[in-house]
């Protein structure tokens, strides 16, 4: 059997995968059908029936399908604009707008839920019973993660299948019969697990919502950005959601068939507290003599940085594991200069790692670190290594939050440390600090655990006078060359 079939779809012969239901052929090829319970990522059951157009196969009439479940097969004749099929459309929107709650004003999916769309679209703009519409449950706690909505719910099963499937810790059902059914928890038992989130992802209108993201932000006033996961190796591809060019307020999955198809663990969607702390350390700042801090441009904080492993002999760079591919290259050459090998903090494994996304390993770039010289080096290690020289360069995103704040804090007072980092740590061994931008205020490239290239965009504009660490590394790297060489020793 060949890998694709011909089927003829609004008039044009296009080709179909006959492993895929007929929607997904519809879609990839542009045409658009409403749908409510198809998601690509979990097996079609046909509930909401809004996704029906119409079919000819060979000599039979043409008839109307519901699209999610019915196979592509060769020499087929799809009309997805064909009148029955808009009227089988329009009645199946007002059965499922029957029952549903006009609050769409205060509702945490408006702007992203397409049931008004689709009756727009189908001229479902009028209901024809005068029966009040059913009472049940709002704000119903599932657990630590989501809340429900009943009387929102219009039954598409999503939620239920995708526990079912995908993390396969099957936790909630469908109870009840015809209109006295809703979706319920086994023995109402919170939710566990660490993939509950995509819970409101999939459902496609307010019925399950984010606790944590719930009246946080309208989300035409978020700025939706393509980025990467930093919660683990996995590199997971998200949409990063910025309100106002100010603070991240949601983290959600971006479809990557190669690293983590349609879906996220919850320790990388709401683990982004650190990306919003309130102490970022904006362009540079040195000890002053009485033992203080005092604000300079980044600039002249480099020249200090220089100026400093002129002086002092031996030399270590230490970068963080979520260091980029280019400002990795950037610190080997810099390393290769001041004549040492660098190293990356490799933090211990933590106890998320599961069969499904999650690798355990908190260290977002350390294939591309490895394959770039680096050595991986636990903080214990690193501290026993730093105190065995003369200067140290700490470099990196929440570098001294790996090694630990307390520890760095502790560092003698005899070693010269640089701190390149998102905050300030005050050591009486750090002479000069040097911000940075984080991952959602940069450019970049992170190699994942299976070594796909996972591309990091800005969403946001770095601190006032913060220098990309690329263009720190570069400007560093220069006024080492053009020192005189013995003026380092």
């Amino acid at each position: 059997m060949s890998e694709t079939v011909t089927i003829t779809l609004n008039g044009r012969e296009v080709e179909a995968d006959p492993k895929k239901p007929l929607i997904a052929a519809c879609h990839e090829h542009g045409e658009a059908v409403p749908h409510y319970c198809y998601h690509p990522g979990l097996t079609p059951v046909g509930s909401c029936r809004i996704c029906q157009v119409q079919v000819k196969q060979g000599e039979a009439p043409p008839r109307t399908v519901a699209a999610c479940r019915t196979p592509v097969a060769a020499g087929m004749v799809v009309d997805t604009e064909a009148a029955p099929a808009h009227e089988a459309r329009r009645q199946c929107l007002e059965f499922l707008l029957k029952n549903h709650p006009l609050d769409c004003p205060i509702c945490d999916k408006a702007g992203e839920c397409t049931l008004q769309d689709y009756a727009f679209q189908e001229g479902q703009g009028k209901g024809r019973s005068v029966e009040p519409r059913r009472k049940l449950p709002k704000r119903k706690d599932l657990g630590e993660v989501i809340l429900l909505d009943n009387e929102r719910c219009i039954l598409c099963s999503r939620c239920v299948r995708f526990m079912e499937e995908v993390p396969k810790t099957p936790q909630l059902c469908i109870a009840g019969r015809g209109s006295h059914s809703t979706v319920e928890t086994w023995n109402d038992q919170p939710l566990t697990g660490n993939y509950q989130g995509n819970l409101a992802d999939v459902c496609p209108v307010g019925a399950l919502t984010l606790r944590k993201f719930r009246f946080q932000a309208r989300v035409w006033n978020l700025l939706k950005v393509a980025s990467t996961c930093p919660g683990c190796s996995r590199g997971c591809a998200v949409t990063v959601e910025v309100l106002r060019h100010g603070a991240l307020k949601r983290v959600r999955p971006r479809h990557e068939p190669a690293v983590n198809g349609w879906w996220m663990c919850d320790q990388g969607r709401f683990g982004f507290e650190d990306a919003n702390r309130p102490d970022r350390l904006a362009g540079g700042a040195l000890r002053s003599q009485s033992g203080g801090w005092e604000a300079v441009p980044t600039d002249a904080a480099l020249e200090t940085t220089r100026d400093m492993f002129a002086v002092h002999g031996e030399a270590r760079i230490v970068a963080s594991p979520f260091v980029t591919v280019e400002e990795g290259r950037e610190l080997a050459a810099l390393a290769k200069t001041i004549g040492c090998r660098p190293v990356f903090v490799s933090p211990p494994p933590n106890e998320w790692a599961d069969d499904l996304l999650h690798t355990g390993d908190p260290a977002p770039n350390r294939r591309g670190l490895s394959e770039l010289g680096f050595e991986a080096l636990p903080p214990d290690e690193i501290l026993a290594r730093v105190g065995e020289v003369e200067v140290v360069l700490l470099v990196g995103e929440r570098v001294a939050d790996l090694i630990g704040r307390e520890a760095v804090a502790a560092l003698p007072e005899a070693l010269r440390v640089i701190l390149m980092d998102e905050a300030l740590v005050d050591s009486p061994a750090v002479d000069v600090a040097i911000g940075v931008p984080n991952y959602i205020e940069r450019t970049g490239t992170w190699i994942n655990v299976d070594g796909h290239a996972g591309r990091l965009n800005p969403a946001r504009p770095a601190p006032p006078q913060t220098w990309t660490l690329v263009r720190s590394l570069d400007y560093l790297h220069t006024l080492l060359h053009t020192e005189p060489q013995g003026a380092r020793r």
